[in-house]
């Protein structure tokens, strides 16, 4: 448990300052304008629930930046482990569920502030269930959802991967929303949750996580909605710690999120060996997004892990320090960096362009591989937009799921269907191989 004597010793509520309804006002101008608060309820609900009282130990004009995530939690290493998030997130997210007065919402990690403001689109009879399993994270919601709060949020301890089903409404909960990064869907979301209605999470994909909106369909999920995002990770019984092997002494770190961890076996060799450079002929402007074609990378290409460096190292060129979509087999490894190509003076006129690293003696092949992936985004998905997905009980068997790229998880089967992928599906026996390597059906 953390001490924050800020808020936990904060003086008992009575007006605001003015200087905190015109910074909200400002903040929720700017995420209208930038389209993450299209509807008129919650636009009101940010124009109206005081921020700042969810995050007493910052100045009132970081409580209201928009693109803000504010700390409330670390551990014992410093890493944050519960915040208030961005409020433009919170507003997209919170479109996402598409509520309407009256309904019941349930929320996996608290803070408070989100709570009140799901809690303000459901008025007058609408109803907030809100679960975290640090105790002095519930400590501090229960204070300040009494002190500023509507009287509509229920604040539980627990761990979030179990839902409510102790405050579950006749039907199920009419929307649920996770805030923090999950690694996979747990079963019980997509039970509590009433049928036709919609569960928003962060979910990791290979490491990519993005924010998605997912409709019940039965037994079934439907992705609608995708936004890239970052959260704090999961801390509960459904918590993972991402496999990582080091290179080099730890210069380089391969991480892989799902499926069987690459075997390592002649990597430290080959980083030691020539490199060969494919250039992938796909170019992207300074200002554009490729986020697309890190989630069909990974869901696509065998193998799939992530290339990540502790520090510059000439045994590797990654992308700007950052980690780099890679494939491994046979003592051999493939990434995917980009170089500078064009400049200019603004963002639109400057271009880089995709280009393969590879090592080892497979390498050559696992390059060819990788260009091709990408080649593939260029031509097929680049424009428009994320796959169709579908979320389905593990144990779900092959033939019973659609035909697209399978990545498994402990209680899901995610399938991603791609633009231009091959229709035909394989064998059952070939198909469970490529799915634990995220490969296609």
């Amino acid at each position: 448990m953390h001490s924050y004597p800020h808020a936990l010793a904060a003086p008992a509520v009575g007006g605001e300052p003015a200087e905190a309804v015109r910074l909200r006002q400002e903040m929720t101008e700017r995420i209208i304008a930038g389209g993450w608060a299209p509807s008129s309820a919650v636009q009101d609900a940010l124009r109206t629930v005081p921020r700042h009282r969810f995050a007493p130990e910052n100045p009132l004009r970081l409580a209201y930046d928009d693109d803000l995530a504010l700390v409330t939690s670390q551990d014992e290493t410093g890493t944050a482990v519960s915040s208030v998030s961005a409020p433009w997130l919170q507003a997209d997210m919170i479109e996402k569920l598409r509520l309407q007065p009256g309904m019941t919402v349930f929320e996996a990690g608290s803070g408070g502030y989100n709570a009140e403001l799901i809690a303000h689109v459901v008025a007058p009879a609408g109803r907030v269930v809100t679960m975290d399993l640090d105790r002095y994270v519930v400590q501090r919601t229960r204070r300040f959802t009494a002190e500023a709060g509507s009287g509509q949020v229920t604040v539980l301890l627990g761990d979030g991967s179990h839902g409510a089903p102790g405050h579950l409404p006749r039907g199920g909960f009419d929307g649920s929303v996770i805030t923090h990064n999950c690694w996979d869907v747990a079963s019980a979301w997509r039970e509590q949750l009433a049928e036709g209605r919609y569960l928003v999470l962060p979910l990791e994909i290979h490491g990519y996580t993005r924010a998605i909106a997912f409709q019940r369909h039965g037994d079934v999920l439907h992705a609608r909605d995708w936004t890239y995002c970052g959260f704090v990770r999961d801390r509960g019984s459904a918590a993972r710690t991402t496999p990582i092997i080091d290179l080099a002494g730890g210069e380089l770190q391969l991480c892989h999120e799902d499926g069987t961890p690459p075997d390592p076996t002649g990597l430290e060799e080959a980083l030691r060996g020539p490199r060969y450079e494919l250039p992938t002929g796909v170019t992207v402007a300074g200002n554009e997004s490729f986020e697309t074609l890190q989630l069909y990378a990974a869901t696509t290409l065998p193998a799939f892990c992530r290339l990540a460096g502790a520090r510059n190292t000439a045994l590797a060129h990654l992308p700007h320090s950052a980690d780099a979509a890679a494939t491994v087999a046979d003592g051999s490894m493939a990434y995917l960096t980009y170089v500078l190509v064009k400049d200019g003076e603004t963002p639109e006129e400057r271009r880089s362009e995709f280009v393969v690293h590879a090592v080892g003696p497979a390498g050559t092949e696992l390059a060819e591989r990788m260009a091709a992936c990408v080649r593939s985004w260029d031509q097929h998905v680049r424009g428009t937009g994320y796959p169709e997905m579908t979320v389905h009980p593990a144990g779900t068997p092959d033939h019973a799921l659609p035909i697209g790229h399978v990545l498994d998880k402990t209680s899901s089967r995610l399938v991603f269907q791609w633009p231009g992928q091959p229709p035909a599906a394989q064998g059952t026996a070939e198909a469970a191989v490529l799915a634990e390597s995220g490969g296609s059906r």
